[in-house]
């Protein structure tokens, strides 16, 4: 299933949007948490419009949902000049899901700019790593190509923090569409959590929160749908079974996209091969 035909959602009689989910962006036990964003303001954008960017959502998962259809109900909580607010939540047959809330503005009048971080420092998408592993139970992966160039296994140079928990490079869709603020809220829940790669235990780590903000609106910018994204992720921190991870993805001209956060629940896997990692150079 492609991004877009993933993202299909329609309007019930009773103001309710209904989608769908299949197995094709799955992850261990239900769809990547990203995928579950993205739909969520699709949702947002189809009440609020598209005239104004997302600028941030803040979404909390309570339950991975089944293969089949969900529910999402949107409350718009208010409309200003700048800015406009609505309340998603998602739910399956009774049971809840996940709730957004979403944050869409635009400014008409920019007084000043300034970026203090870096782009990320990567090699060439031609010489970069690819993951070699079987990855059973994880559709997901065949739905994104990535082209690891930072804290790949076993290759201590492409690590920014010595022995840190880190992974990025370069990443679009396998079937590349148009991007959005949806496509982007997918993309910063795409990439392999570095627990796993790094630590080598058999582990998977759900999402309880994650927060996508927006820093700049894609249609704005020279961006393809073939565009490869500059992409890290870091879980710097884990502690009490519970870790962060802080995410950045640029424009490939050096434009800052995204800034996202996550806590996630580190949780054994009793199948341990997820323990077992093989790079090799693309």
């Amino acid at each position: 299933m492609r991004f877009s035909e993933a993202m299909m959602m329609e309007e019930q009689v009773d103001g309710q949007l209904v989608a769908n989910f299949d197995r094709s962006w799955w992850v261990v036990n239900g769809p990547n948490g990203g995928v579950i964003v993205a739909l969520l303001v699709r949702a947002a954008q189809h009440y609020l419009g598209n005239d104004r960017c997302v600028r941030t959502v803040t979404t909390h998962f309570f339950a991975a949902p089944r293969e089949g259809a969900v529910e999402l109900e949107v409350i718009v909580e208010r409309e200003g000049r700048i800015a406009a607010f609505a309340t998603v939540r998602m739910t399956q047959e009774g049971r809840q899901i996940a709730t957004a809330l979403v944050a869409m503005a635009e400014m008409q009048v920019v007084s000043h700019e300034w970026e203090q971080r870096t782009f990320p420092s990567l090699p060439a998408i031609d010489d970069t790593w690819v993951i070699a592993s079987e990855l059973p139970d994880v559709p997901l992966r065949s739905c994104w190509e990535q082209r690891w160039g930072i804290g790949v296994p076993g290759v201590p140079e492409t690590s920014t923090v010595p022995g840190g928990y880190e992974g990025g490079g370069w990443v679009r869709l396998a079937e590349p569409e148009p991007y959005d603020e949806a496509l982007l809220a997918a993309m910063s829940d795409s990439w392999v959590p570095a627990v796993m790669v790094h630590s080598g235990l058999a582990v998977h780590t759900p999402t309880l929160e994650l927060t996508v903000q927006f820093r700049t609106d894609p249609r704005n910018i020279d961006l393809s749908s073939e565009s490869y994204c500059a992409a890290v992720f870091r879980q710097l921190s884990g502690s009490e079974g519970f870790l962060d991870e802080t995410g950045e993805i640029w424009s490939p001209d050096g434009r800052l996209l995204v800034l996202s956060r996550q806590i996630g629940v580190v949780l054994p896997r009793p199948d341990d091969t997820i323990g077992q990692w093989d790079f090799v150079r693309s």
